[in-house]
């Protein structure tokens, strides 16, 4: 008799929240103490301190290929912020989530210098993401909800700021989005998640078709797995993987089969 997929693989140490986390991994060696990250760094702070407002960052160094990878497994080659698998398609980017150089607080309104440098080499501030969710739409955009706890050197605490893009390294998204279908909304018509849906792009046609062709297989699916079938508990526990933070689109799946993950 064929196995339970329940008993083939284990599915009871399943992540409930698509929050990224890093501390399954250790730091790269190059971003730790005594790396080339570190050491960059000190001198970045270094220049600030004796009047440089414009710096120049080394991609050797945030984008070495140990670090990418690093970043690529703690997120499951997904984008940290639309979920969709990446690798296979695209080299992805390494992206900063305070932009390093100089940010933007309209969409249309000018770069304010410096930016974040003492964050260019920093692992809690690097993410793995796709090209579009960088480059296209969040850019150097990084709205705070009051401009006078903006962080503006190294010797000011960055995380007294309550940003308005959401941090998947420090909170939890589900706090602020959730999904009606195929579609990405702000929970509460929270501001942060206004903000991200917004700024990433998570609602732009080319990424709800996706969601959506994969949507209507999972339909099927559950339809199994509401069934009496034979396959109705393999399709159950299939269900329940598909909601962990390692599968594709995985909040949607959350949202839309709640009671089947």
């Amino acid at each position: 008799m064929r196995q339970p997929l329940q008993n083939r693989q284990n599915i009871t140490d399943r992540i409930k929240m698509i929050r990224i986390d890093k501390t399954l991994i250790p730091v790269p060696a190059i971003l730790d103490t005594g790396g080339k990250g570190k050491l960059a760094t000190t001198q970045l702070k270094a220049d600030f301190d004796n009047g440089v407002r414009t710096f120049e960052f080394s991609s050797k160094i945030y984008g070495h290929k140990t670090f990418k990878e690093a970043l690529k497994k703690a997120q499951h080659d997904k984008c940290c912020f639309c979920e969709a698998k990446v690798a296979h398609v695209s080299h992805g980017d390494v992206e900063h989530f305070r932009p390093k150089a100089a940010y933007r607080i309209q969409t249309t309104g000018k770069l304010t210098k410096p930016g974040y440098y003492w964050l260019a080499y920093d692992f809690s501030n690097l993410y793995f993401s796709c090209q579009i969710c960088n480059q296209k739409y969040k850019e150097n955009y990084f709205p705070i909800e009051d401009e006078t706890q903006r962080a503006r050197m190294h010797n000011h605490n960055h995380l007294v700021e309550n940003q308005l893009i959401i941090d998947p390294g420090r909170e939890i998204p589900e706090n602020y989005l959730y999904f009606e279908q195929e579609v990405v909304k702000p929970k509460n018509n929270s501001l942060k998640g206004v903000e991200t849906i917004l700024r990433t792009g998570l609602d732009r046609k080319e990424l709800n078709d996706n969601r959506m062709e994969y949507l209507n297989i999972l339909k099927i699916l559950a339809k199994v797995a509401t069934g009496n079938s034979q396959d109705a508990f393999d399709a159950k526990a299939h269900f329940k993987i598909l909601g962990q933070s390692k599968s594709l689109y995985s909040l949607m799946v959350r949202c839309d089969f709640p009671d089947l993950i």
